[in-house]
């Protein structure tokens, strides 16, 4: 993925999108398979994911832990939220 990369720590201070990014329903349906399977992966192997989301200056990308995932937000480590609508994309970033 080649999206400008911020920290964590950052994302609070971001505007993000509050509309669904997604279009498709298979697409938001395999955004939510990535999201849990990466929160899973997290509890297993420590690992992190990069996650791809949409501010109002364009899309953004962050590596981080996932710790819990909602129908509506995912809890990254350090308790930052991210709206799960403005979500592109996930990728775990180990291969375990």
């Amino acid at each position: 993925m080649n999206y400008p990369a911020i920290t964590r720590d950052k994302i609070p201070f971001e505007v993000l999108k509050d509309e669904e990014v997604l279009t498709e329903k298979e697409a938001r349906r395999s955004r939510q398979t990535k999201l849990l399977r990466a929160a899973q992966h997290n509890r297993i192997f420590y690992s992190k994911a990069t996650i791809v989301f949409e501010t109002w200056d364009g899309p953004k990308e962050v590596s981080a832990n996932i710790w819990e995932v909602t129908d509506k937000n995912v809890l990254l480590k350090g308790g930052v939220n991210i709206p799960v609508c403005c979500i592109r994309d996930v990728v775990i970033e180990s291969d375990n």
